[in-house]
């Protein structure tokens, strides 16, 4: 699961819009759009404000393994058989 995943998943089952999330942590409805379509990786301190926004939904902990990953903090897994077919 990714970041963008989580969010996209969270404004489709929540019914929310881009730029509602948006307006409540001082981000542009483009920056929501690029962070969901993963366009572009938000910075710790707007995932922090995503995830208080969406009351966990969108959860930090899923922007900071994939920080990790992208930084190179954590080394890669191999994939599981199913991820491999």
């Amino acid at each position: 699961d990714t970041y963008s995943n989580s969010l996209l998943a969270y404004l489709a089952n929540e019914g929310a819009s881009q730029s509602g999330l948006a307006a409540q942590i001082g981000e542009t409805q483009a920056s929501i759009a690029r962070y969901a379509g993963g366009l572009r990786f938000p910075d710790a301190e707007t995932a922090r404000a995503i995830d208080a926004a969406t009351i966990g939904r969108v959860p930090f902990a899923i922007w900071r393994g994939e920080f990790e990953k992208r930084s190179g903090l954590v080394a890669p897994t191999k994939p599981t058989p199913s991820e491999a077919a």
